[in-house]
């Protein structure tokens, strides 16, 4: 059986490096909401400061998730399911790889097209999709390949 390209601790690691993400928001919203209290209640003359803090807390939460942590909270989605889901495993011919990167549920992958079973319209092209982030495997085109996948996410090959 080929080595499955996720585990536990990579998951482990995603996990921390969200947490920290989340931590360095928490920190800067904290402050900028301290400074919009502060000038509120305490120098209430200092409208303009109240309003600009509140206004930078809200866009840099809303840059910082989005930027930051929206990709790692997919990526974690797909480990997370690469590791729990439903694998399947098959014997394929590969074909060849797309020269082109696809965001799958946001995160990018390359797709590779793979040789099958015919489906009920005859093909026999299947396409899986590697993911970017790791090294993309030396597969040579017309060789048979044992693949793991869980949907169409390659976790083992």
């Amino acid at each position: 059986m080929a080595k499955n390209l996720y585990t536990a601790e990579s998951l482990a690691g995603i996990e921390g490096r969200l947490k920290r993400r989340f931590a360095l928001l928490a920190v800067a919203c904290a402050l900028l909401a301290a400074l919009a209290v502060w000038s509120a209640c305490v120098h209430p003359a200092i409208e303009w400061l109240t309003m600009v803090s509140v206004l930078l807390a809200g866009f840099i939460a809303i840059f910082v998730i989005d930027l930051f942590c929206l990709p790692l909270i997919r990526y974690r989605r797909l480990v997370r399911d690469a590791l729990t889901g439903r694998t399947h495993t098959q014997t394929l011919e590969f074909v060849r790889a797309e020269s082109d990167i696809s965001m799958v549920d946001g995160v990018a992958c390359r797709g590779l097209i793979f040789l099958g079973d015919p489906d009920k319209h005859g093909s026999r092209e299947q396409l899986y999709y590697w993911d970017n982030a790791l090294p993309f495997p030396d597969l040579t085109s017309g060789q048979e390949y044992e693949v793991t996948y869980t949907g169409k996410n390659i976790i083992a090959i």
